[in-house]
């Protein structure tokens, strides 16, 4: 099973498209990697040598963020956002759960909907 930042890879896919698995590629940059080290749209996972993969993953690590350090920084940008009570952080502090305005912290978060049901 071939690995790409701690990410399992599929052996069947096309190695641009199994390269998307890694969280932070996307389609024009799973392209983009796969051309700046070399290796063509149609070949296979299993079909590529060690040496390539070696090339991709420091390929990656010199130039995306990616992975695990990716949703660090995701995650300490939104805790920026609700530091300073902006807008932006408001909305995940409402969609983190957080009670509204008035209502008791032991009540569910749709109060109304529970009593509904």
């Amino acid at each position: 099973m071939v690995q790409i930042q701690r990410v399992a890879l599929f052996p069947n896919a096309a190695f641009h498209i199994a390269l998307r698995r890694v969280f932070g590629l996307g389609r024009s940059t799973s392209l983009q990697v796969a051309e700046a080290c070399g290796i063509g749209k149609d070949l296979k996972v299993k079909d590529i040598k060690e040496t390539y993969l070696q090339k991709v993953a420091s390929y990656i690590e010199a130039n995306f963020v990616t992975g695990d350090a990716l949703r660090r920084q995701i995650r300490e940008n939104v805790a920026a956002e609700v530091a300073i009570k902006s807008q932006r952080g408001m909305q995940h502090v409402r969609l983190l759960g957080f009670p509204r305005a008035g209502q008791s912290p032991r009540t569910p978060l749709f109060a109304k909907d529970a009593k509904r049901q």
